[in-house]
């Protein structure tokens, strides 16, 4: 009765356990078709912003003058190829875990150079990094960036642009400020770039915040700690699930210890009778430790003919493998 019961909670707990595995499954697939819908909108979605601009220009210019309407279609080929290899880069990074190959600098100056020949606005830009940054920190900023920078492109009318990223050991603090026409937060409808901004921001256990108002342009400012960061990636989903697949193993192989007493009982009692299921539980009884393997060597012993009990061993044995 102690092992049947001892057996019972050993199996509810499996059980839990694996159920507890599913939900984190479906948990980490659900955040990721969001970074997935956030790639696509960040970089696609810039692209084809900038180039949809590209193309209103050089339709407005064709009848008046159409030297400079053809630099527009000249520049707006180019960001098609542009979103032709963003299409590219995101399939790439569903197949692939690509690690970052440019560095925020680097990265910043290009999307500040394509808004800059979008919108003939150049933005300040001030960054000052005192420790590297983590892959997916950089990408965060560099993301942020991005689609602050497509919203004053498509909606601010500003004709100054600044940024700044400052990190430190301790945090980083990223700024982007325009003295565009501004919106009233409590009237505007928050989009998927600014939702996108925010869940990034909060994966990252960062505050996010947006100060403006109509006619004073807009400042949004991100704070990512890294203190925290450095914590947290210490305990990846990588080193839970390894945690958790050592215990879902530690009660895989007691739910199999059980079921193989079972077939000792039932097998052994093919020879002696009855008396079996007592004979078995009494050797685990006496040796709580013993191995699948000594067991049947020990109950073997029961079985006074030696073929039935070679037999016996054999049939048991070759469970095992």
């Amino acid at each position: 009765m102690v092992v049947s019961k001892h057996y019972t909670d050993l199996l509810l707990q499996y059980k839990e356990l694996r159920q507890y595995l599913l939900e984190i499954e479906e948990l980490a697939a659900v955040q990721e078709r969001k970074r997935i819908a956030r790639e696509i909108h960040d970089s696609l979605g810039n692209a084809l912003t900038s180039l949809n601009i590209q193309l209103q220009t050089a339709r407005k210019l064709w009848h008046i003058d159409p030297s400079q309407a053809e630099q527009f279609l000249t520049e707006a080929q180019k960001l098609g190829s542009v979103a032709i290899h963003e299409v590219r880069q995101s399939v790439c990074a569903l197949r692939t875990n690509n690690t970052q190959e440019k560095s925020l600098e680097e990265l910043i100056t290009l999307v500040v150079e394509n808004f800059h020949q979008t919108t003939g606005i150049l933005p300040s830009i001030s960054i000052s990094l005192s420790t590297p940054l983590p892959v997916n920190v950089v990408t965060t900023i560099y993301r942020i960036v991005q689609e602050s920078l497509t919203n004053i492109c498509k909606y601010a009318q500003a004709t100054k642009v600044e940024i700044l990223v400052n990190a430190d050991f301790n945090n980083v603090l990223l700024v982007v400020r325009d003295n565009g026409k501004g919106f009233s937060l409590s009237q505007r409808k928050t989009g998927f770039g600014i939702q996108g901004i925010k869940e990034r921001v909060i994966a990252l256990q960062g505050n996010f915040n947006i100060e403006t108002e109509l006619g004073n342009g807009c400042k949004l400012t991100v704070e990512i700690p890294l203190i925290e960061l450095s914590i947290l990636e210490k305990k990846t989903p990588e080193s839970f699930k390894e945690s958790f697949t050592k215990q879902e193993i530690k009660v895989e192989n007691l739910a199999f210890k059980e079921s193989f007493i079972h077939q000792c009982e039932r097998y052994l009692a093919e020879f002696i009778g009855p008396i079996a299921s007592f004979l078995v539980q009494k050797s685990i009884k006496d040796n709580p430790h013993l191995s699948c393997t000594e067991l049947v060597e020990i109950l073997s012993v029961e079985i006074s003919n030696p073929q039935k009990a070679q037999k016996f061993q054999q049939k048991l044995l070759s469970n095992l493998n």
